[in-house]
């Protein structure tokens, strides 16, 4: 299925120095980095460099491997390093969601079955179920809590609370809310409400359960609610384009926008609303994918720096298609915190000379 494998990530940094030493000895045409040879593991290694662009790319058997989200520090909010959130089992990490200055990540994300994260955007995301198959495509998210014969849409999960809004908080976001005293927390645990505590602020979350937060006039929508009543909070991650059920999927990650669909180019960045800070300009550039197999894609595109000026998000776009056979691929978070890690070690250059501490990455596991 994959005809071309990279043995060791050693070959690409010292490929990397003299192309950057020696552009003027890079071939016209992108190519593998060495000889391939294929020894069984299912991976490549791709190395893009042409017209003043360096881009890389690890292709994974999604067979053999599986696609995984990490957060900072293991709560969010968090912040870390993709280094420090690529584990010794992973063959590659690659930075994932935009994120607050604190870590809170502004994508709907979905780990091991419980979400970690919402945006009020309809935005691009990828579905990881559980057999390994994907979807792409944009989604937005609903969440309602239930209770008394009522039905109340809240504002967010695992994010800041800000005034007459509900938020609920579940294990992802620590060991409690982290929220001031001015407002109102309702434990839930097993569906059951445990515990309501107001003018305190900071509630533990039970692992087993979640806790409701709001404030201002949000709060007065629980004047009611006693010790013992029933509250189920229902989500639903609607895919807007109905080409499958995020709803199934194991593992989400929304970022955006969508950069190749059904094998074409396809940049849904005014459809979702991103800021000219994505959307125009060349920058370095992350992204997720899958080939026309099934299989993984993590490719990353280095930028504003003299051996790589970067990519708009079409030239990416072609890139990913052109390329590293991309059929489905979207933009992941980009610029500063663009950063890909192959078997241990950082592949690209990152444009703020160092890493940048982001909230979330996505790591290539095998199975």
């Amino acid at each position: 299925m994959i005809t071309r494998l990279i043995a060791s990530v050693t070959a690409a940094i010292i490929f990397f120095t003299a192309a950057v030493a020696a552009a003027e000895e890079i071939p016209d045409e992108p190519k593998p980095i060495a000889q391939p040879e294929d020894d069984g593991q299912g991976l490549e290694f791709l190395v893009y460099h042409q017209n003043g662009v360096m881009a890389f790319a690890v292709i994974a058997d999604h067979e053999k491997y599986f696609v995984r989200p990490i957060v900072a520090r293991g709560k969010i909010p968090g912040l870390a390093t993709v280094s420090q959130m690529n584990p010794p089992d992973a063959i590659a990490t690659i930075n994932a969601s935009y994120f607050g200055s604190r870590g809170t990540l502004y994508g709907n994300t979905k780990i091991d079955g419980l979400t970690a994260g919402t945006t009020y955007y309809v935005r691009s995301a990828v579905g990881i179920n559980a057999d390994g198959s994907t979807i792409f495509a944009r989604q937005a998210y609903h969440g309602a809590l239930k209770f008394g014969g009522n039905e109340l849409v809240v504002n967010g999960v695992n994010c800041e609370r800000n005034p007459n809004t509900v938020v609920v908080y579940n294990r992802w976001n620590g060991a409690s809310t982290g929220t001031n005293k001015f407002g109102v927390e309702i434990v839930v645990v097993d569906g059951r409400v445990e515990n309501i505590l107001s003018g305190a602020g900071n509630s533990h979350i039970p692992t087993d359960g979640f806790v409701v937060s709001a404030t201002g006039d949000a709060s007065k929508n629980f004047a009611t609610v006693q010790i013992g009543d029933e509250m189920v909070f229902d989500e639903d991650y609607v895919n807007v384009e109905y080409t499958g059920d995020f709803n199934e999927s194991l593992h989400i990650i929304g970022a955006g926008p969508t950069l190749v669909k059904q094998g074409e180019v396809y940049v849904t960045v005014d459809a979702e609303q991103f800021p000219d800070d994505i959307r125009v300009g060349r920058a370095p550039r992350s992204a997720f994918g899958i080939t026309k197999y099934g299989d993984y894609i993590f490719a990353v595109v280095d930028g504003r720096q003299a051996h790589s000026k970067g990519c708009t998000l079409t030239e990416w776009a072609r890139i990913l298609r052109d390329n590293f056979g991309a059929v489905e691929a979207i933009n992941l978070d980009g610029g500063g915190s663009t950063e890909l890690i192959f078997k241990g070690s950082l592949v690209n250059s990152p444009s703020d000379g160092r890493e940048r501490p982001v909230g979330d990455a996505l790591n290539i596991i095998r199975r």
